[in-house]
C-alpha cells in the first residue's frame, strides 16, 4: 500500500486475531474498543481503511448475526466521519479450508459483504473478497493467494489486497 502512495504515510494497526465487535483475553480489545486509541488519535490522518470481521466469524463465540456486524461497521464509520475522516470499508475474505470454517459462517460472511458493497455504510469499498476468492470456489481463497491455511493470504494475496484499494479512495 505504501508503495502505491509515494509521499504518504501508511499506518497498519492490524492485530492478529482482532475482532470488530468483541474483546478477547487472548487478542486484546476489539476494533470498537480500540478505535479511538489506534485510529482517531493518529495525527494528520485523512482516511481509514476498516478491515475487520473474519475473526468475529470463526473465533468462539462466533458472530452469527450479520446485522450486528453491519451495525458495528456503521458505528466505526460514524465515529470516523465525526472526526473528519474518509472511511473505506473492506469486504471479508473467504476462509473455507481454515480449521474452524463452516458453511453457516460463510453464509454470514456473504450477507455482511453484500451489505458492505451495497449498504452505503462506507464512503468507498475495497472488495478484498472479490480480489482474493477462487472464482471456481468462492468460499475459498484463490490458491495463488493462500498462505496454505485457508485463512491468511500469502505475499501475492497481500499484493492483491493492496491493489484492490482504489487510489482515488485514499485521498
Amino acid at each position: 500500500m505504501a508503495r502505491r502512495l509515494p509521499g504518504s504515510a501508511v499506518a497498519n494497526l492490524g492485530i492478529s486475531g482482532n475482532r470488530l465487535l468483541l474483546d478477547s483475553d487472548r487478542f486484546g480489545p476489539g476494533g470498537q474498543a480500540r478505535f479511538d486509541r489506534d485510529v482517531l488519535s493518529l495525527p494528520g490522518l485523512r482516511t481509514v481503511l476498516v478491515h475487520l470481521g473474519v475473526n468475529d466469524l470463526h473465533h468462539e463465540p462466533n458472530e452469527r448475526d450479520p446485522s450486528r456486524m453491519v451495525a458495528g461497521y456503521r458505528q466505526l464509520a460514524l465515529r470516523a466521519r465525526s472526526a473528519g475522516l474518509r472511511v473505506v470499508g473492506a469486504t471479508i475474505t473467504p476462509f473455507e479450508g481454515w480449521t474452524r470454517w463452516t458453511p453457516e459462517q460463510d453464509a454470514v460472511r456473504r450477507q455482511v459483504n453484500e451489505a458492505v458493497r451495497t449498504g452505503r455504510i462506507f464512503d468507498a469499498v475495497a472488495d478484498f473478497d472479490a480480489a482474493l476468492r477462487d472464482p471456481d470456489r468462492p468460499s475459498r481463497l484463490l490458491p495463488a493467494y493462500d498462505s496454505g491455511d485457508g485463512l491468511h493470504p500469502g505475499p501475492a494475496g497481500h499484493t492483491a489486497i493492496a491493489a484492490a484499494v482504489e487510489r482515488r479512495d485514499l485521498r
